[in-house]
């Protein structure tokens, strides 16, 4: 049983660094491919390599009808809206900022769990907020309180944390209803189909739009196996054994994961002001994770 624990944890713990270093690989595909098409060749490549899986390996799970409602909702949710606010939002902000403002997921879900689900919501949690909102803020402004990033970055990616909020409560029930490979396949199969509409709009079927596919391959590859097929694989696993609340812990580790990546690999600056940021931000996650005592 402890085995089991400690695999359910490791799970937790590789999804984050996958997800840490997306942030990453996002922003070098950007410098050749719209958003838009590279979110959708992601999840072309995602939807290839779990489909090879899937049926090499005889895991492949019948989805019953009633439950496609569910699986689009999902979808809609993640990788939909959620790809489409962060791909704009790192376009206009930079990866270790764009991952600290992401990593306030789990910190909201508390509050629309008191709304929506009628759990109980503790003043850590109202604490932790506090904390990781001044975290953000540190990170956001200069030394004469100036913004350093995009206002429209920072609100594309404030959209990001509303529909990951969403995206939880639909895989909680997924969770109950099939296997995590199952979840993850749908997910990018129906995710991809959404994106079609917008490349055959957006891209305008030239392939000038897709540039010297040299330049970009690898990391959109790497987005494709990693963070859209195994890391989504790993979290609704994690999902399933811990449940959202305890799940979610892990996301603190995306901003660490995401500066650590950032400064050896496009020699992004780590400033004191990113640095205390990181923190505040993820001592006031650790705080909404606290329990307090009853009203």
């Amino acid at each position: 049983m402890k085995n089991r624990n400690y695999l359910v944890h490791f799970a937790g713990v590789i999804a984050m660094i996958f997800w840490g270093i997306s942030f990453v690989w996002s922003t070098q595909v950007y410098q050749s491919l719209n958003p838009t098409a590279t979110i959708f060749l992601r999840l072309v490549v995602a939807t290839i390599f779990f489909t090879a899986i899937l049926f090499a390996f005889r895991l492949n799970e019948k989805v019953k009808k009633e439950h496609l409602g569910l699986f689009a909702l999902a979808a809609l949710f993640e990788p939909f809206l959620y790809f489409i606010f962060e791909g704009y939002g790192l376009k206009n902000t930079s990866p270790i900022i764009g991952s600290a403002i992401v990593a306030m997921i789990p910190l909201v879900t508390p509050f629309a769990a008191r709304v929506f689900l009628k759990e109980h919501l503790s003043p850590m949690n109202i604490v932790g907020l506090i904390v990781s909102f001044i975290g953000v803020i540190i990170m956001l402004i200069n030394k004469n309180l100036e913004f350093t990033a995009s206002p429209k970055g920072v609100l594309l990616l404030t959209g990001c944390v509303l529909v990951a909020v969403g995206y939880s409560i639909a895989l909680i029930r997924l969770t109950k209803l099939y296997k995590p490979l199952t979840i993850t396949w749908v997910q990018n199969i129906i995710g991809m189909l959404y994106f079609i509409p917008l490349v055959i709009i957006m891209e305008h079927f030239q392939p000038s739009n897709f540039g010297n596919v040299k330049d970009y391959i690898v990391p959109l590859v790497c987005l494709g196996v990693f963070c859209s097929a195994i890391s989504y694989s790993l979290w609704a696993f994690a999902y399933s054994k811990l449940g959202a609340s305890k799940a979610n812990v892990y996301t603190n580790l995306i901003p660490v994961f995401t500066a650590i990546f950032s400064y050896f690999i496009i020699k992004e600056d780590l400033t004191v002001n990113k640095i205390i940021g990181i923190v505040l931000v993820v001592l006031g996650l650790v705080f909404s994770q606290m329990k307090g005592k009853k009203p």
